[in-house]
């Protein structure tokens, strides 16, 4: 299993296409659980300030939850646009099982990156297409 981060600067296209990865993914009988930075920030973020130390924080206690969610067999899909490369590059280095995926703007982390004016389902489908490419999930019907 892996954690999947969804980066780019359209949150709510990021979440569509996490939407259809995940739709995909159940119907491949795999579990799956999203996790979008701006509905679990008030649990995940309790006791944080809006200070630089205390969003690494953040970033850092959601690579640690797609961690446990890995670990018990189940694919963490993460929409977060507002997460430092520096945050996101840690917690690829403590927690591993971690890909990427860029909405227009790549970065170093990208293991994949999206075209911003491809259709949200085609996007979804290309990154099935990779986790199918690197075994992590088997075509449809196996």
């Amino acid at each position: 299993m892996r954690t999947i981060w969804f980066c780019g600067e359209d949150e709510e296209k990021l979440v569509s296409i996490a939407e259809v990865v995940g739709e995909e993914l159940i119907n491949r009988d795999r579990f799956i659980e999203l996790i979008v930075h701006n509905e679990i920030q008030e649990v995940l973020g309790r006791g944080l300030k809006d200070t630089n130390e205390d969003k690494s924080t953040f970033v850092n206690r959601l690579g640690f939850l797609g961690h446990l969610l890995h670990r018990n067999n189940i694919f963490a899909l993460i929409v977060s646009k507002d997460a430092p490369l520096d945050d996101r590059k840690k917690v690829k280095e403590d927690y591993k099982n971690y890909m990427q995926v860029n909405i227009g703007t790549k970065d170093a982390l990208c293991d994949i990156e999206l075209n911003t004016k491809d259709d949200h389902r085609y996007s979804g489908k290309k990154i099935v297409e990779y986790l199918i490419k690197q075994k992590l999930v088997p075509e449809q019907g196996q």
